[in-house]
This record gives structure tokens, sequence and C-alpha cells, in this order.
């Protein structure tokens, strides 16, 4: 059995890009999807590393797309509340290139309103 704080730790592994993307996300089918409570939280902050990786080529756009689509998506993580807009229209557009625009041009727009 899997405890709360093997999940806690594998969920901020996702948020913070601690792991490969593909990792952190075959590590978290170890737990069941639903949860009865918000286990971590996601900040600004991590928007902001996600960009980072991104723009050091570390990540790529789809995978910039499918952390987004994962964390929007996950009920065990809760978005700061200082911050929760913001959060969730970013991972909106983060998500949604389609809608949105492609991840470069997101990119810049979310970093400007994050200074």
């Amino acid at each position: 059995m899997v405890s709360q704080d093997q999940r806690r730790e594998a969920l901020y592994d996702l948020i913070r890009l601690r792991r490969p993307l593909r990792e952190s996300s075959a590590q978290l089918l170890m737990f069941e999807w639903s949860s009865q409570e918000e286990l971590a939280t996601a900040f600004a902050q991590d928007i902001g590393h996600a960009l980072d990786e991104f723009w050091a080529g570390k990540i790529s756009a789809d995978d910039l797309c499918a952390w987004a689509e994962e964390l929007q998506g996950r009920e065990d993580i809760a978005l700061d509340p200082e911050d929760r807009d913001f959060l969730a229209d970013a991972l909106f557009q983060l998500s949604t290139p389609e809608l949105c625009g492609p991840a470069d041009e997101v990119a810049v727009a979310l970093r400007l309103r994050l200074t």
C-alpha cells in the first residue's frame, strides 16, 4: 500500500518538474485518480519554473502542454488561493494551444504577468 506522504511527494515531483514528466505521470498511476483531499499546492512560481524549463529546452512545447493538463485535471492538487485566478488561467492557456496559441507565445504573455 502506498502512503499519502508518497502520493504527496509524487505530486510535488510533477508540480515542480523534479523528474521527467513521463516518470512523474507513471508514478502517479500507482494512486487512485480521485481524491477526497488536496495533498499538494501549485504556486505561481511553479508556472515560472515550468516556463524556464521550456525556454531552456529542458521540456518541449508538448511536455509543457501535457504538464499543464496533468495539473489542471487533478483533484489532489490545490491552486494557491493568492494566485488562484492566474494559475487557473495559466494552466488553461498552456494546456490548450489549439485555442490559446503556441506555447512560446503563451509563455511570453504569462511571464509578463508573473513580473
